[in-house]
């Protein structure tokens, strides 16, 4: 298991080291430390460790109710073309760090806010596809991944990935971790194990976001009433 070091005080972790979680128990790590075996702690780049906190809530809102879309181009540029030469051959396990991060910043609700989320986001149209007490598996489809599909050798979609384990884990107060267990060029399957034997102690829910819905515009003349 790959944590990384953004994840820790300064003074907790040497870099790059193999540590037991034993020594760790008495440290107000995160949630991730509950382990019980060792794990790799990664180094993260120094521009990823940001300093300051948007008004999640805020920012989501005056975004997703903005009715000027993005341009695809320039978020296909920062994601497929930007981000991996910035990474190189870490950029996976990072996209699946940053995805849980984001997720910590925009917790949702309800499978329903999730699956809006992800439409909002551009990262594709999410189905739950089963639910047991502990596993849960997603499909995701949808023009975004179809496009990056088309386009791309290989894509990237760790940061999906990581976003739906910390979900989960914020959902269900318990350790989640998420892997793709299928994926062609229009689809593929998330799986997220959640392991009851490892509750997320003195855990603060954050509130989840206000997701905000598209309205239905009703004509201003109403039928008249049948004679």
């Amino acid at each position: 298991m790959v944590f990384f070091e953004i994840d820790f005080k300064p003074d907790q972790l040497r870099r790059n080291c193999k540590v037991s979680v034993d020594k760790l128990k008495k440290t107000d790590t995160l949630v991730e430390t509950g382990y019980n075996n060792d794990y790799t702690v990664a180094r993260v780049p120094r521009f990823f460790a940001w300093k300051g906190i948007i008004m999640t809530n805020d920012f989501y809102s005056q975004f997703a109710g903005n009715s000027i879309k993005a341009s695809i181009l320039s978020v296909e540029i920062l994601r497929d073309a930007l981000i991996p030469k910035l990474l190189g051959d870490d950029s996976s396990g990072i996209l699946y760090w940053a995805g849980k991060d984001l997720a910590r910043q925009f917790p949702v609700a309800s499978d329903d806010d999730l699956v809006a989320f992800f439409e909002q986001t551009g990262w594709g149209h999410l189905v739950v596809i089963t639910t047991t007490d502990d596993l849960i598996t997603y499909e995701l489809t949808g023009e975004p991944v179809a496009r990056r599909s088309a386009t791309i050798k290989s894509p990237d979609f760790m940061l999906e990935t990581g976003f739906l384990a910390e979900q989960s884990a914020l959902r269900t107060n318990c350790v989640s971790e998420a892997k793709i267990t299928f994926q062609n060029r229009m689809r593929l399957r998330i799986s997220v194990t959640i392991d009851h034997n490892q509750p997320i102690v003195n855990h603060d829910p954050a509130t989840p976001i206000e997701i905000v819905r598209p309205q239905v515009e009703l004509d201003d003349e109403q039928p008249e009433e049948a004679q």
